[in-house]
């Protein structure tokens, strides 16, 4: 993994090993961020589900017309839905909605009102996701999540978005709008992010501050 375009503040007085000691928990710090991949994966996994059951016909053999200012009305909703499962890696999540709606004139696309989630990644990490809402695009595999969300991890780390652009297929996410990602001793803020390669790779741009604390 790489990050480019970050900016990292050290004491003028520290040493070379307090900074090579800084350096080392800055990467292990970093590597956090990798939760943005599975998490993708794992929304990518529920919408689909979601998307399936909408996909059911829920009318008769003979359904009853409707006029057209019935027609352009017409949306099918669910509310509180939930889904709970494993994920590929065989680890436990679940994923809620005060509300997922399609309209039937947009072919694939579902909406999610007051979304959060919660996986496990191994033993002892948990993994949340509370976002105010989303719209995902099931004919290109896209996400977004146009409101501010916040993910949240059982050791300490907050990550707050104020929108992104998730494409699930390729692993990628995207935000052009103010990043902010904390955990004891360490915080990073810009004003975009590009998480490429399936995060291999993490940019960010626009006014980057890396702050680490001695601990």
């Amino acid at each position: 993994m790489s990050v480019h375009n970050h900016y990292e503040v050290f004491s003028t007085q520290s040493s070379v090993g307090d900074v090579f000691k800084k350096a080392s928990q800055h990467s292990r710090r970093i590597s956090l961020l990798k939760i943005f991949l599975p998490l993708s994966a794992l929304v990518s996994a529920l919408i689909f589900c979601w998307f399936t059951f909408f996909s059911v016909p829920h009318v008769t053999s003979n359904p009853i017309p409707l006029n057209n200012e019935e027609s352009e009305v017409m949306n099918l909703t669910i509310l509180n839905p939930k889904l709970e499962g494993y994920t590929r890696a065989h680890e436990p999540y679940w994923l809620k909605a005060e509300k997922a709606f399609q309209d039937h004139t947009r072919s694939g696309i579902i909406g999610l009102q007051n979304i959060t989630a919660k996986a496990s990644m191994g033993q002892q990490r948990q993994i949340f996701l509370a976002a105010q809402g989303g719209v995902y695009d099931n004919i290109n595999g896209f996400l977004q999540l146009d409101k501010p969300f916040t993910i949240t991890t059982n050791d300490g780390m907050m990550a707050q978005f104020m929108s992104a652009d998730i494409n699930l297929s390729e692993g990628q996410l995207k935000t052009d709008q103010y990043v902010n990602i904390q955990r004891a001793g360490f915080h990073l803020a810009a004003n975009a992010l590009q998480i490429r390669e399936k995060g291999k790779n993490m940019y960010f741009h626009g006014g980057v501050h890396l702050v680490l604390q001695k601990q």
